[in-house]
């Protein structure tokens, strides 16, 4: 079934792999009878880039992981998921990566990840149809995030939109060919009104 927004086929099969891989079939069987996607238990996503499923149930499946397997197990799959779909992004997105590649290509680092940073904040938006800001002080970066997706309305102590800081970190990478520290500062996972991330500008 197509959906007008959502998850494509290929990169929700993608995600139900990655699960399987770190969890399992048992695992991955759990995550789909709990976030309430039954319909691919016996029949998995078309390998498609149309959408098959509302955003709203991904947001949820991620809630449900966290729930599901613990925030310490939760942790490095969420990590993945971004690195995951950052890397399916640079295949399906040429528009969006292979045209900032093109670019950025004699920019500094600086330079690079303000315009990539940019591109892909606004694509997210979109996508999600929350709210992504981007500020700057001398050192960093600052993300912040309005109904934020990517905490799976999960309640917690610490932050948990692993997701996010997956995907920039794959991106930081992608871009200069360097390790970035990037790291969340508030989550609404712990009562903040909103997300804020930090990409610093020096590289690791």
């Amino acid at each position: 079934m197509m959906v007008e927004h959502g998850v494509p086929g290929s990169l929700l099969n993608i995600i139900f792999k990655s699960v399987e891989e770190y969890m399992g079939e048992k695992g991955l069987r759990m995550l789909l009878t709990q976030a309430k996607m039954t319909e691919f238990l016996e029949n998995p996503p078309p390998d498609v880039d149309t959408p098959v499923l509302e955003t709203e149930r991904l947001k949820n499946a991620i809630g449900v992981v966290i729930n599901l397997f613990g925030e310490k197990a939760a942790r490095p799959l969420l990590l993945r998921w971004g690195k995951l779909s950052f890397e399916y992004a640079i295949d399906k997105k040429p528009a969006l990566f292979g045209l900032a590649g093109f670019v950025t290509k004699f920019m500094g680092d600086e330079e690079k990840i303000r315009f990539i940073l940019k591109k892909s904040l606004k694509e997210a938006e979109n996508f999600y149809g929350a709210p992504h800001f981007l500020t700057e002080t001398p050192d960093s970066f600052n993300v912040e995030i309005k109904n934020c997706f990517y905490c799976g309305n999960v309640k917690s102590d610490q932050c948990v939109c692993w997701v996010t800081i997956g995907f920039w970190k794959s991106m930081l990478k992608w871009a200069t060919g360097k390790d970035y520290d990037v790291h969340e500062t508030e989550c609404m996972a712990m009562g903040a009104e909103s997300c804020k991330y930090v990409l610093p500008k020096k590289a690791i």
